[in-house]
């Protein structure tokens, strides 16, 4: 299993997406305002679609590889969950992405 390194390049980019609020959070933690925090609103939920994308793209990618097996022994039922675990590492990171913006958000709020 290759995590990250087997990730497509439609999972990267989504991801990608996903830590644009984590961003927006960090700069919202050091400098709070009612402007960014309304910025990071809409940025959050664009990353919430894009990291549901992810997940379709994943289980749909897992599909295809039991799709291209002709019987499901032990070692395509290996290549199937390492086709899983692949797809599903973006959506776990985009997710862990989205609560540190949040985090952040709440600490921004603290000193508000």
């Amino acid at each position: 299993m290759r995590g990250l390194a087997g990730a497509s390049i439609a999972s990267l980019f989504g991801l990608f997406i996903s830590l644009v609020p984590a961003v927006a959070g960090a700069w919202f933690a050091l400098r709070p305002s009612e402007r960014l925090l309304a910025i990071l609103r809409p940025l959050t939920l664009g990353a919430l679609f894009a990291t549901a994308c992810t997940l379709v793209l994943a289980i749909s990618n897992g599909f295809v590889a039991i799709s291209s097996r002709s019987a499901l022994d032990l070692e395509a039922v290996r290549v199937v969950g390492a086709v899983f675990m692949e797809g599903l590492a973006p959506v776990v990171l985009s997710f862990a992405s989205l609560a540190v913006a949040w985090f952040c958000v709440a600490i921004g709020m603290r000193k508000n």
